[in-house]
């Protein structure tokens, strides 16, 4: 997707927003240039139920952790730390990213759904079971010790086919 159609898809959105959302991804595997199947590899996504937030007035991220340690009886004093990389785009769910002269801009969303989930082997279906070196992903860090974990993943704007909000398709 290019990225004008992602700003173009959250320009009216305001505050919090549930989205659909499909993605075309090639995932890193374990054993480098030595796998076989490095690069040959897809992972379609079609219809993940996810959660982006504006950030205007408060980090919504950060308050959802909070709300959930609260509902789980443990210290609700939790704050989010700097971004490793890249710098939110004010007021929207897309982070901008600059590497060697080249802007990159990614949809930053909260995890409910993952929807449906299929690999690809040089365009063939493949069982996820039968790819070597995929790995699963990993923990969503500490967050104040909460149990219920509030996932965040960030898409390349490249990577997404299809988003789904307030009634309107962006593909």
């Amino acid at each position: 997707m290019q990225s004008s159609i992602l700003f173009q898809a959250f320009a009216t959105v305001n505050g919090a927003s549930f989205i659909g959302l499909d993605t075309v991804t090639v995932p890193s595997l374990k054993g480098g240039k030595k796998n076989p199947m490095q690069g040959r590899i897809t992972k379609h996504m079609t219809g993940a139920s996810l959660m982006v937030f504006q950030n205007k007035s408060a980090n919504g991220y950060e308050n959802m952790v909070r709300r959930r340690l609260e509902a789980e009886g443990k210290n609700p004093d939790f704050e989010v730390g700097p971004r490793a990389w890249g710098e939110r785009v004010p007021n929207l769910p897309i982070v901008k990213h600059e590497k060697d002269g080249q802007v990159k801009y990614y949809l930053e969303v909260i995890f409910l759904k993952p929807g449906k989930v299929s690999f690809f082997l040089d365009g063939a279906p493949i069982d996820r079971t039968a790819i070597e070196g995929l790995d699963e992903r990993a923990d969503a860090g500490e967050q104040g010790g909460l149990s219920d974990k509030v996932v965040i993943r960030t898409f390349a704007a490249d990577s997404v086919t299809a988003i789904r909000v307030d009634g309107q398709v962006f593909a």
